[in-house]
């Protein structure tokens, strides 16, 4: 059986997980809050495609963006981190094998949007923290 995906208010995504989401799911999921958050921020394919390859451009669509996705997630709440949500995630829908290393990048950056008042930077650093842990699990969409 598959996870079944919900889009409440065309904002949020709940993942009921009744097993563990396989790369390829997690990449569709990736593609539908892709086409959410993209026209919302009004950016190019080009400054986001970079992303995956550890190229963070320092730029305020870019960031927004990535706060977008995050908040689709639910990974980030009131311009922080939701460590306790992320964690979760990560133990309900990653496979095996990049679970652990996934939980162990978002609990070292942790903190680090603490140091931005901005939702858009606060989440841009954060996520770009987490590739520079561990850039061999990293993916966003």
């Amino acid at each position: 059986m598959a996870c079944k995906l919900r889009i409440i208010k065309n904002e949020d995504i709940f993942i009921n997980p009744t097993h563990l989401m396989t790369m390829k799911q997690i990449k569709s999921t990736g593609k539908m809050m892709r086409k959410s958050c993209q026209p919302k921020n009004n950016i190019e394919d080009e400054k986001i495609d970079p992303l995956n390859d550890g190229v963070f451009i320092e730029e305020k669509e870019v960031m927004c963006y990535v706060a977008c996705i995050m908040k689709m997630a639910n990974t980030m709440k009131n311009g922080k981190l939701n460590y306790e949500a992320a964690i979760k995630q990560a133990d309900m829908l990653l496979p095996d094998e990049i679970k652990e290393p996934t939980k162990a990048a978002i609990t070292a950056c942790r903190k680090v949007a603490d140091s931005y008042k901005d939702v858009c930077e606060a989440s841009f650093y954060v996520t770009k923290c987490i590739y520079k842990e561990n850039p061999d699990i990293f993916f966003f969409p």
